[in-house]
């Protein structure tokens, strides 16, 4: 566990590189796969994922038993071979609380939270929770500033909770960059910013040298243990090779617009809505455990399906991700 005094210059030393986390993976009759959230563990290691959390994809459909149980899970698979952060945000305040003391016992480096759905009313309220539940903790806080809990985060609100010591890092997934650079300029001094779409990665680390991607499946989707062109791409541009990188990036749009486009749902400002039937199918694919979705999220049809693999099949980089297999099912 890194400790609220040591959290900061933790972050800075240890957040790099690609950092990634699943979904929850389910068995066919919709129980919680644990040889299958393992497997996924030694996957995202395999395409060198630099960190990994886990809990954010489906808690609303998990029992808070079956939330510590895969937590518990998550950070014995990782065995300390990269930083292991879970997601610990819940309806409940106490609760809250409650998984993140959890987080702490089980030893996870750092937990993940976000600003409650009915608590987060306004950008005061929101500091009032952060720095009420960090309070409470004494492990490492990464902000998740996300239209999921019904409200944006201003860059205003996140340099305010950048000084609390506990908190050493905001994943920025509002798609914005000059939201995300605001961030950098008010409180980068204090922790590290991360916009996490892969598709401002380049620019991201180009022009404004951000250090980590934050927990984004494109870590595990657009890559594979054979082939990592985003892993690639962004270690040109950290040796300030632009060119090489720049080229490296475009080679490949054709895959990334498709994942883009599964991604629509979830950066809509007005009703954020993940396509975790989707992820979890293009997991499937890829020999991965993705699995069912539990009720009420309606499954992936076959329609869908059919749609979906044409579409990954028609950018040719199955080839090159998993050259000589049947990868895509």
């Amino acid at each position: 566990m890194i400790h609220k005094k040591d959290a900061k210059d933790w972050a800075r030393e240890k957040m790099r590189g690609l950092w990634t986390s699943p979904m929850i993976a389910f068995t066919p009759d919709l129980a919680l796969d644990e040889a299958g959230l393992r497997k996924n563990i030694e996957r995202m290691l395999q395409v060198k994922a630099g960190g990994l959390g886990f809990g954010f994809s489906e808690p609303w459909v998990c029992s808070l038993e079956e939330r510590k149980r895969a937590m518990e899970i998550h950070v014995d698979a990782v065995k300390g071979r990269v930083p292991a952060y879970v997601h610990t945000t819940d309806h409940s305040v106490a609760e809250t609380i409650n998984l993140t003391q959890h987080a702490e016992a089980i030893g996870a480096d750092a937990v993940m939270i976000w600003a409650p759905y009915e608590w987060a009313k306004s950008q005061e309220m929101v500091c009032e929770y952060y720095e009420y539940v960090a309070s409470k903790v004494d492990i490492a806080i990464l902000l998740y500033n996300t239209y999921h809990s019904g409200i944006s985060m201003t860059p205003e609100t996140i340099a305010r909770l950048a000084k609390i010591p506990n908190v050493c890092a905001v994943k920025d997934a509002v798609n914005d960059v000059v939201h995300t650079v605001r961030c950098m300029e008010m409180c980068g001094k204090d922790i590290v910013v991360s916009l996490t779409n892969e598709q401002h990665l380049l620019t991201m680390t180009l022009q404004f040298g951000q250090q980590v991607m934050l927990g984004t499946t494109a870590v595990f989707l657009l890559q594979s243990p054979h082939c990592q062109p985003i892993q690639e791409y962004w270690e040109l541009a950290r040796a300030g090779r632009g060119a090489e990188a720049s080229r490296k990036y475009y080679e490949l749009q054709p895959l990334r617009e498709v994942y883009q486009t599964i991604y629509l749902v979830l950066r809509d400002k007005k009703a954020a809505a993940h396509p975790l039937p989707q992820i979890k199918y293009w997991m499937d694919l890829i020999g991965m455990a993705g699995g069912p979705v539990r009720p009420p999220e309606p499954p992936i049809s076959e329609e869908q399906k059919a749609d979906l693999k044409a579409r990954i099949e028609s950018t040719g980089w199955m080839e090159k991700l998993y050259p000589n297999t049947r990868a895509v099912r």
